[in-house]
């Protein structure tokens, strides 16, 4: 009887809450309201609408300011913002042409203790970056120079960078108005906790990606947020938040801007500027695209190149354009050292494998460091069915990353019917692989303020090292140049471990012999 019971009153306490669950109202979606006039209001609000038939009248203009600019993707720890620099900054704008050239000064972040990070912290010197977009077009210009732009250096094709460039553009307060604004019916507008929203999609080089803004009590934009595609973060939220709006042509004018102008993304700041002086009454501006620019992106997009050089029994130097991996044959698999930039450069990377090292797979891949452009290749590796060897902090931080959705531009791994599962074996201080004929070292670099959690490889029987970031060698032919503490770092941690090198295999730069990076580090060494 007591089992009875007891079923009859637990029967009797569900059957309840089960109807008032069937009785529960649902959430509704907030209510649309009239788009047209919510848009009219925040461009009026602005000051964009003028004349009798107050169209939209803003079509360039001009901001200057300082603050802090940020390199996304190469923290010191993994979980840090991205590291700081002192800044410069002047954007020019054309929504016309869907262009933006954005000219930044960085310095060196005030503050005491060690600058850490990378992005080529610390500088010796300003850095000027002159960056551009129009439209599908993006390259970068020097300072100085006979250049293809008028009054502008030289041009350099900066592929991959649209996206990114372009919707600074258009979540810029005046930009995201525009936008919604020439989505038509597609743009929505509805008043969510008191709060008016408008839903919209992004154009031209930003088709197929949504954005949201947010409008104040005065219906000016507060905020703006989209996402966009990054190797190691996915579906990267980027928001951009306005404050502090105000009247700052030096000539007057009745067109507001915001004075403060924050950008983040993947949850941390990368632009942070206070705007003091803007030129809105449409200044003349013109983004001539330049020829090789022009003539780049109209030819085919070409294949990572991967060259590869034998550089001891059963090691591969796989060099490419800018990052370089190595290959480490085994008995019965391979060991990759570095897995960069992402699925193009490293499926490259892995065909070339194959290729030479048949019928083994990559059963390991080193990450040097977190830092994107050298993790930015992981997905593919883990795709692979790689396992990753990474130093112990990073291992938390790369099984949340590793599991981000990448559905704006599937990737490899997120194409697979079943996805593999990452796994991941860390390293505190030192790790070997070996199968009694080949070995290879890992090992932490102490002193490091490049990254904290870097890693170096060691392979005795070639007595090669392979090293990312703290020493990269310039052109043969080219001045030597001071060694950076990193260098000096790398060359206390070989004198530490008594390492026989004999090579040097830099992730960035070229092949060279101990003697040539005995001269760059002008070290009294007798490693």
């Amino acid at each position: 009887m007591r089992r009875v019971f007891t079923i009859v009153v637990v029967i009797c306490a569900m059957a309840p809450a089960r109807a008032q669950n069937r009785n529960a109202p649902r959430p509704q979606p907030a209510p649309a309201i009239d788009v047209v006039a919510t848009l009219k209001g925040a461009a009026n609000a602005l000051g964009m609408l003028r004349q009798a038939n107050r169209m939209d009248a803003i079509n360039t203009m001009e901001l200057w300011g300082a603050g802090t600019s940020y390199a996304l993707g190469q923290q010191y720890h993994a979980d840090d913002p991205w590291p700081a620099f002192k800044t410069e900054w002047h954007a020019t704008l054309s929504y016309a042409e869907s262009a933006m050239r954005v000219d930044m000064v960085r310095n060196n972040p005030d503050g005491p203790g060690p600058i850490q990070g990378g992005g080529f912290l610390p500088l010796a010197a300003p850095q000027t970056l002159i960056t551009v977009v129009a439209g599908k077009y993006a390259w970068n210009e020097s300072e100085i120079g006979a250049g293809l732009v008028p009054g502008k250096g030289a041009a350099t094709t900066a592929f991959g960078t649209t996206q990114d460039r372009q919707v600074l553009l258009w979540t810029l307060p005046h930009g995201a108005i525009k936008a919604a604004m020439a989505a038509g019916s597609r743009a929505v507008a509805t008043i969510e906790g008191g709060v008016t929203m408008v839903t919209f999609p992004l154009p031209g080089e930003l088709s197929g990606l949504t954005a949201r803004m947010t409008l104040d009590d005065k219906k000016r934009p507060v905020k703006v947020e989209t996402r966009i595609d990054n190797p190691v973060l996915g579906d990267m939220v980027n928001e951009t938040s306005f404050s502090d709006y105000a009247l700052l042509d030096e000539v007057q004018t009745d067109v507001y801007v915001p004075g403060h102008v924050v950008q983040k993304q993947g949850g941390f700041p990368v632009l942070d500027i206070k705007i003091t002086r803007t030129d809105t009454n449409n200044p003349y501006e013109i983004f001539p695209v330049p020829d090789a620019v022009m003539r780049a992106f109209a030819a085919p997009p070409a294949a990572p190149k991967v060259d590869i050089t034998k550089i001891g029994d059963g090691v591969y130097y796989l060099a490419g354009e800018s990052h370089h991996s190595v290959a480490v044959e085994f008995r019965n698999y391979v060991a990759l050292v570095e897995c960069p930039l992402g699925d193009a450069r490293a499926d490259a990377v892995i065909a070339a494998v194959k290729r030479n090292i048949p019928r083994k797979p990559i059963r390991y891949v080193v990450n040097t460091h977190h830092h994107f452009d050298h993790s930015g290749g992981l997905r593919a590796c883990v795709a692979e069915g790689a396992t990753i060897l990474t130093q112990a902090e990073n291992k938390p931080y790369f099984e949340k990353v590793l599991a981000m959705p990448h559905t704006i531009s599937p990737d490899r791994l997120a194409k697979m019917p079943r996805p593999r599962k990452p796994l991941i074996e860390p390293v505190i201080t030192r790790r070997v692989l070996s199968d009694g004929r080949q070995s290879l070292e890992i090992y932490q670099m102490e002193g490091s303020n490049h990254d904290a959690s870097m890693l170096f490889v060691y392979v005795p029987k070639a007595k090669v090292l392979i090293e990312a970031d703290a020493y990269t060698p310039g052109a043969a032919n080219a001045p030597p140049t001071p060694p950076t503490k990193e260098t000096r770092v790398l060359n206390d941690n070989l004198q530490r471990l008594k390492l026989d090198v004999q090579q040097i295999a830099p992730i960035h730069g070229r092949l060279v012999t101990i003697q040539e990076f005995r001269r760059a580090v002008g070290a009294n060494s007798t490693n």
